[in-house]
């Protein structure tokens, strides 16, 4: 006796999910220049410019602040009526905030040349690290403006 053994498969596809445009995912063909120790005037323009039009400066100026990780999911009202509270839950806004933060923060260090990105290393936020940079080389740049300013008028 032999038996006749069928086996039937059935493959669904599954939806893909639907694709957000991250605005830094282009960032390569507007940030051309690599951040040296000379030329952090150029490079700060071009990328005040590109955050600034992608609506992200803040997140390097203070503007936009992290928000907390959690927030209370107690059920507003009287909490005499509340037979249980959940407490604090993950806060989705504070998930996005990271995210787009870390896209920034890897923006900035792709954007440095190796001779400078020690000015990223144990800086965890866009923010310590524009910071970081605009202290290392901000000063040294307007030092050489000025300088470069009074030569300038001293000429004939």
């Amino acid at each position: 006796m032999s038996t006749n053994s069928y086996e039937r498969t059935i493959t669904t596809i599954a939806p893909q999910p639907a694709t957000t445009s991250n605005p830094l995912s282009s960032a390569h063909h507007f940030v051309s220049i690599k951040l040296t120790s000379r030329n952090y005037l150029f490079w700060r323009t071009q990328l005040l410019s590109f955050l600034q039009g992608q609506e992200l400066l803040g997140y390097v100026d203070d503007e936009i602040v992290c928000p907390p990780p959690t927030v209370d999911d107690s059920p507003p009202g009287d909490s005499a009526f509340s037979v249980a509270t959940t407490g604090p839950v993950l806060n989705p806004a504070y998930r996005s905030w990271v995210k787009q933060d870390q896209s920034i923060l890897l923006l900035l260090v792709s954007s440095m040349s190796d001779e400078v990105l020690h000015l990223a290393v144990g800086r965890n936020t866009a923010k310590e690290v524009w910071d970081s940079i605009t202290a290392a080389l901000g000063s040294s740049t307007r030092a050489r403006c000025l300088n470069l300013l009074g030569q300038f008028q001293s000429l004939r």
